[in-house]
């Protein structure tokens, strides 16, 4: 205030006396000026998290090849400046956070549940849940919480066979195509897409495809497609300029298309709901949300925040098929590349299920809390792949302060889950795959809470309950109906992986060997005995 009175009647001398000279007088004005904004600035980075230098408008030195920060990019950046860091990427903030308490405490906060603008904001404009923020995704995650649990999302209580039925009926079908190419070498990853997609897709619009369906086969396509176009394009959104230049410039035109398409198809299934809703007949997510449409419509309510219904549905489809479908075919994937380099942990589930289960029927929930191997060796597959190994990014919707630092509105936060759940101090040679370190002393599963493959907090994976039912009854089914080998004279497939918005195995094959003599009796025998369970 007071430099501000000075300035002020400095100017006015300026004006009113003839012994000063204006040009020099400014040029010393706008060097006080710079200096004292020069010393703001520095005081304000002196409080954010450490990070490395960037240059002004462009950010980190390091990013200047205009290529996303990887995983061990942010690793190296953590273990360098500390579990909670920063970097600037062109004029954006990003906060990494690699410590799970902090990530707990903050992702846990109201004001860490905010969506980061991207190069692509302008395609999502806050609709649909997984970039939807403030009132809108409020409303849309309380409403989604409800149905899905109605559709039998859930750990407990009656309901939950509804959708072990829907998942169970696509366990069967898998295995019944897999029995076809027995002991041919056989790429899983068409085989997985199916499976998880009619799961999902029966829960959104109750539709089923077949592996020759053109619409499926498109469908992979798009999505296959829009994860690598979006890893390439992903700096677009820091570097709006980029969207100018070749390469980048067609990248995202194609984005805009496949989305486009798909909206296109999610609208012709929200259009045959509409002309056969039954009110007292809910077959799905989309009559779910076509009924609360009508009523709000009668109660005079606005819904979706005035936004538009249809567009909301097409959105909302897209987000939980998207994410549901790539992130649990992948983890599956990754499931058998661990399973063909651990054969002594594939033998002891395979016993564990032999001596729980027997060999006249297939896996079901309710057998799952007598097996704490196979639910340990699934957590071992999640927690070492960490598929997703930078985890959803949040942004700040105010000016706050974490871990004895200053974040300002609008930073981005990622929390680096792969960090945590590779960290030494926290797990026993994190390297190696011992699902036994998920086991205590009673033989009982524990769960860390350092352990957090669907992420933690306000904003925490929504499907988390689905994805765990898939993954046990899937991964249960397929080993504990086939031996699985490497065809003759191939290589185990690395564990490296390939980073993009999710980390995938290098493709592989492998060649299935049964291990029941009556394949078909197993299967009639699990559906008759899950029929009576429901009655």
């Amino acid at each position: 205030m007071v430099f501000s009175e000075f300035i002020y009647n400095w100017l006015l001398r300026i004006d009113t006396s003839g012994h000063i000279e204006i040009w020099p007088s400014l040029l010393v004005f706008f060097v006080v000026v710079s200096m004292v904004y020069l010393v703001q600035f520095i005081n304000k980075e002196r409080r954010l998290p450490p990070g490395p230098w960037g240059y002004p408008l462009l950010g980190s030195s390091s990013l200047l090849n205009f290529l996303p920060p990887t995983k061990e990019f942010y690793k190296a950046m953590a273990k360098k400046f500390g579990s909670t860091c920063s970097i600037r990427i062109g004029r954006k903030l990003v906060v990494v956070l690699s410590d799970y308490l902090t990530i707990r405490q903050a992702f846990k906060r109201e004001e860490f549940t905010g969506r980061p603008s991207s190069g692509f904001s302008y395609l999502i404009q806050n609709y649909g849940i997984i970039n939807s923020e403030g009132q809108m995704w409020k409303s849309q995650r309380r409403f989604l919480h409800d149905q899905l649990r109605t559709f039998g999302m859930k750990l407990f209580g009656s309901g939950k066979e509804k959708m072990e039925t829907r998942i169970m009926g696509e366990v069967e079908s898998l295995l019944r195509n897999l029995a076809k190419t027995e002991s041919e070498p056989t790429d899983l990853n068409a085989p997985f897409s199916l499976a998880i997609t009619n799961v999902i897709c029966s829960l959104l619009m109750s539709v089923r495809f077949k592996q020759d369906d053109p619409r499926f086969i498109r469908f992979t396509e798009l999505i296959e497609e829009g994860f690598k176009l979006f890893s390439n394009v992903m700096m677009v959104g820091d570097f709006p300029f980029l969207r100018h230049l070749p390469g980048f410039n067609s990248a995202c035109k194609k984005i805009e298309q496949n989305k486009e398409e798909m909206g296109g198809f999610f609208q012709e299934m929200v259009n045959q709901h509409r002309d056969t809703f039954d009110p007292e007949h809910m077959r799905d997510l989309i009559d779910t949300y076509l009924l609360e449409i009508k009523k709000a419509e009668s109660e005079g309510r606005i819904l979706f925040c005035g936004k538009d219904c249809d567009r909301q549905m097409q959105q909302i489809i897209g987000d939980i098929y998207s994410a549901g479908m790539e992130t649990i075919k992948t983890t599956l994937l990754w499931y058998v590349v661990y399973m063909l380099h651990n054969p002594g942990v594939l033998k002891r589930m395979q016993d564990e299920l032999d001596a729980v289960v027997g060999r006249e029927r297939l896996p079901q929930l309710s057998d799952q809390a007598f097996l704490p191997y196979t639910e340990c060796v699934i957590n071992e597959v999640l927690r070492i792949s960490s598929i997703v190994p930078l985890g959803t990014t949040h942004a700040t919707t105010k000016d706050l302060e974490l871990d004895g630092h200053f974040i300002p509105k609008d930073s981005h936060i990622i929390p680096q889950l792969s960090a945590v759940h590779m960290d030494p101090n926290l797990w026993e040679a994190p390297e190696q795959f011992n699902p036994t370190r998920f086991l205590n002393a009673e033989g009982k599963v524990v769960k860390p809470e350092f352990f957090m493959p669907f992420g933690v907090g306000r904003r925490m994976c929504l499907g988390d309950v689905l994805a765990r039912m898939e993954l046990f009854l899937f991964a249960s089914s397929l080993v504990h109906t086939f031996d699985i080998k490497l065809p003759e004279g191939a290589s185990l497939p690395n564990l490296d992986g390939n980073e993009g918005v999710t980390i995938t195995p290098d493709s592989f094959k492998v060649c299935l060997q049964r291990r029941t003599g009556d394949f078909d009796f197993l299967i009639a025998a699990s559906s008759k005995l899950r029929s009576a369970g429901s009655q």
